[in-house]
């Protein structure tokens, strides 16, 4: 039985525009239904988030913007996000997701159901999940949460990657989820998930890895007995592989690989894929397991539709007879008029699913929704018509029971072995009473779901919308066309800046235009930006170089410095392209936006002062300090002890290194220093003579009596003269 806490929220209409109309599976931070959005006439599956999620401020800005970049995505392999809000009942706010619905289960249920998956199947599976990864890792956004429960399939068999975003709005939030079994997400955590560290796109490659070998051998590897052993497993080695995983083993091994830098990027790993599907034989189809209603869930539909909603939702009667209404179903009709015209059943009705089809398409929760019943199908849609294995037909059959009856029917034990529609009771007169308008109605969607069935069977030329490949590495882009059956021309290049060789710069058709399997679609591919020569910077200050640079589009990228003889310090010695970014042309010129390498002067080597200065003439001093391009500065000075015209002194020290063209200063003797001559007038000439030799100076002779006074010297007193000069003095007769 449905829990009564999701059969309660049935019929609820969150922002005026989508209704609940059956619950399809619940987890621990969310809730999933199948909607009607009352705007567009369409189904929709609507996940509710948990309500406490709504009290964390912080959550609802992460999940505004998770959800605004996830609805930017756009491509065939990730769930389409069709909107997002918060709705209000009771007071409670609740966050909730509105994404296109699914009908084909995910692949835990198709894990759960089969077993395993051979090789080629796990191939497949592979191949459109590291697409849909491609695509939004070049994007800026990683999805976090890989695991089987957000790859889910249409009825058509063709996956899709759901929950983008939400994973990392959940991670951050403050809440608690409840206490429980592993989570799916731990089981499928990468190295650096389990440290804690900064995520980027290799570790959802990761994941996905983890997620392949358990599609083949049954076990995710690398698994403890608790959550903390393995996140510790996941920390200490390289995944290691048997021989069971045949041609994928060396692919999955190298995605595996502990450090994050040692594993492919998604689009890599696609490739790799492609390469390994040479060994392996043709993919059998996948074995998907389609979502039931059960009686239960089928008098929810009723309760809520009030104008027989499950006519249209699971087993639709034969032309002329319908099942027997109740009296609760026919009041809620009633509300509405006995007769409906061909536009109310448009309006309150939902497309018409087949009576083996789905009953409820599903979206994924977390952890992965708890199904009312399974049915395997067998399909060769193109989903799986990957060009790694050519191309393959499109046929979809019931391998197993596939009836879903109106409530108050049974299956009887045999009769749908293969599928088999079970023809209706013939219902009372009364019930069989309806307008001729609903019948004509009826008549003409039949006619109308024959002459498509026709032409898929008879031309079978398959259609899809175009992917937007703009952007993409020629490579990526080849691949994702090819696998929707297209030629790819891309004979068309040209230069852009912003881009690099090989990205997609334009498309036709464009992306979203609806193109026939077989066509070509033709790809205009980027030589990268435009031309421009590079600038004449050598000789010109650093900050001038710069400048012209950044005036060409072009870039700086090292600027290493040392000493060079030739270039004034500061100033650029040489410009050249980064490495592996070389002229393309003989005029030298490079793309704009290529990086640019200078080269900077530190001016000339310094130059060491030389031994020897000292004492040395000063003629011999210059020729010394100008042999290493330096220059002297000569002072004099006297000196008692250094010869006149030596050096007595330099200001720098032998060894010493100075700039070249320095100039040093030198101190050049001038001999002892003058003496003044006394003044000795008025003394005996004797005592003068001695007085005059005390002082460094002769005595040449006494003019007059040695005991007369002295009246004059020659030099006259004060008179400054050399040391020893001679003295003649002059006394009184």
């Amino acid at each position: 039985m449905t829990s009564p806490r999701l059969t309660d929220e049935t019929g609820r209409v969150l922002g005026g525009r989508y209704r609940l109309v059956a619950p399809v599976g619940t987890g621990t931070s969310s809730r999933v239904f199948l909607a009607i959005d009352l705007q567009l006439k369409r189904r929709v599956a609507v996940k509710l988030l948990h309500a406490a999620l709504a009290e964390d401020q912080a959550f609802l800005q992460r999940f505004r913007a998770e959800a605004r970049a996830a609805g930017a995505l756009n491509h065939p392999n990730i769930v389409s996000v069709f909107d997002w809000g918060e709705d209000t009942a009771e007071g409670i706010l609740v966050p909730y997701l509105v994404t296109e619905y699914l009908g084909g289960g995910s692949l835990r249920s198709m894990l759960d159901h089969s077993g395993v998956l051979s090789q080629s199947q796990t191939l497949v599976v592979g191949l459109q999940t590291a697409r849909a990864l491609a695509h939004a890792h070049l994007r800026g956004l990683v999805h976090r949460d890989v695991k089987p429960g957000n790859l889910l399939f249409d009825e058509e068999g063709r996956l899709r990657l759901a929950d983008f975003g939400l994973a990392r709005a959940l991670a951050e939030a403050s809440w608690t989820e409840p206490s429980g079994s592993m989570a799916g997400s731990t089981r499928y955590a990468s190295p650096e998930q389990a440290l804690g560290r900064r995520l980027d796109g290799r570790s959802d490659v990761y994941s996905l890895t983890l997620l392949l070998v358990e599609c083949v051998t049954g076990q995710v590897p690398l698994m403890g007995e608790t959550t903390a052993s393995t996140l510790a497993l996941r920390t200490q080695s390289d995944l290691e592989l048997d021989a069971s995983l045949g041609g994928l083993r060396s692919v999955l091994e190298r995605a595996g690989r502990l450090d994050p830098t040692d594993r492919p990027e998604a689009a890599e790993f696609e490739i790799s894929l492609m390469a390994a599907a040479e060994e392996l034989a043709r993919p059998e189809p996948l074995p998907i397991v389609l979502t039931l209603g059960v009686a239960e869930q089928t008098a929810e539909l009723r309760q809520v539709s009030g104008l027989g909603l499950i006519q249209n939702l699971g087993a639709e009667p034969e032309l002329g007879a319908l099942p027997e209404q109740t009296e609760a179903e026919q009041t809620g009709a009633e509300q509405f008029g006995a007769e409906q015209t061909e536009a109310e059943q448009f309006e309150l009705g939902i497309q018409p699913l087949p009576q083996e089809g789905l009953a409820y398409p599903g979206l994924a929760a977390d952890p992965e929704p708890q199904f009312a019943a399974a049915i395997p199908i067998a399909s060769d849609d193109q989903a799986f018509a990957d060009p790694a294995f050519g191309a393959t037909s499109a046929t979809t059959t019931v391998a197993g029971p596939a009836t879903v009856l109106p409530s108050g029917q049974h299956d009887s034990p045999g009769e749908h072995a293969q599928g088999s529609r079970v023809p209706n009771e013939k219902p009372p007169r009364s019930a069989r009473k309806k307008p001729r308008t609903r019948t004509l109605v009826a008549a003409g969607c039949a006619v109308l779901i024959l002459a498509l069935a026709g032409w898929w069977f008879f031309i079978r030329v398959p259609v899809h919308a175009v992917p937007d490949l703009i952007g993409l590495n020629l490579n990526v882009a080849t691949a994702q066309a090819q696998d929707l059956g297209y030629v790819v021309d891309s004979s068309t290049k040209d230069r852009q800046d912003g881009t690099v060789a090989g990205q997609v710069l334009a498309q036709t058709p464009a992306p979203d235009e609806s193109l026939a399997e077989g066509s070509t679609v033709q790809l205009t591919i980027s030589l990268g930006a435009t031309l421009t020569p590079l600038p004449a910077v050598v000789g010109l200050p650093e900050p001038e170089a710069l400048a012209a640079l950044e005036a060409a589009g072009l870039a700086v990228g090292a600027v290493t410095r040392s000493m060079n003889e030739e270039v004034a310090k500061d100033a650029v010695i040489s410009a050249t392209s980064a490495a592996g970014q070389e002229p393309v042309n003989a005029q030298g010129e490079i793309p704009r936006g290529t990086v640019v390498d200078l080269a900077v002067s530190d001016g000339p080597a310094p130059r060491v002062v030389p031994d020897g200065l000292v004492g040395a003439p000063v003629d011999q001093a210059r020729a010394a300090l100008a042999a290493v391009q330096l220059d002297a500065a000569v002072n004099e000075d006297y000196s008692e002890t250094v010869p006149p015209g030596y050096i007595i002194s330099s200001n720098k020290e032998p060894g010493t290194e100075v700039p070249r063209g320095y100039t040093l200063t030198l101190i050049m003797s001038k001999g002892p220093a003058p003496i003044a001559v006394p003044d000795v007038r008025n003394l005996s000439g004797s005592a003068a003579a001695a007085q005059l030799e005390s002082q460094g100076l002769t005595v040449s002779g006494i003019e007059g009596p040695p005991s007369g006074l002295v009246l004059q010297t020659d030099p006259t007193p004060g008179e400054l003269v050399p040391r020893g000069t001679a003295v003649r003095i002059f006394t009184k007769k």
